[in-house]
């Protein structure tokens, strides 16, 4: 069976397994909030076919969607760079299935398997990338280059 996390399956065969046994099947919903900014994060998510937006809050003002991670990456970065806390609300915009694991065991399998830290760290890389891009475009695009913007992101993540 092919997995279905892109993360996941650019492991080797022995790393994925080694943390194929602690990963979950979970169901995310519309709505839900995996993190919240300053809140611990309890578990790491590699969705599958759900769709989950960071956003990032400004007193006064609407949150701003600084990142969106579909089945190509997973939610909980913050772990593998050493801190233990969201900055930002992960909010389910996609519902459907993901894999969770428990920080402890991540964190356990990120220290043993050097491939799983190269693609985590390729990941970190294309999270920055779109970081930058979104603030560019949400600083000089228009609103309808925008939303083209977000439904080629969302159709790419799905």
């Amino acid at each position: 069976m092919p997995i279905a996390n892109a993360l996941l399956a650019a492991l080797p065969g022995k790393d994925y397994r080694r943390l194929q046994v602690l990963l979950e099947p979970v169901t995310l919903t519309f709505g839900e909030v995996l993190y919240r900014p300053g809140e611990p994060i309890e578990h790491v998510y590699f969705p599958i076919d759900s769709l989950v937006s960071l956003l990032t809050l400004v007193e006064g003002h609407m949150a701003l969607e600084i990142g969106l991670v579909g089945r190509e990456g997973m939610l909980g970065i913050p772990l593998a760079l050493g801190t233990s806390n969201s900055p930002v609300r992960a909010l389910v915009q996609g519902s459907g299935a993901a894999l969770r694991m428990n920080s402890a065991h991540f964190l356990a399998g990120f220290r043993r398997s050097v491939p799983l830290q190269k693609e985590i760290h390729r990941y970190v890389h294309e999270r920055m990338v779109q970081i930058t891009q979104t603030a560019a475009c949400n600083r000089f695009h228009q609103v309808e280059a925008r939303l083209a913007r977000w439904l080629l992101m969302t159709r790419d993540r799905m």
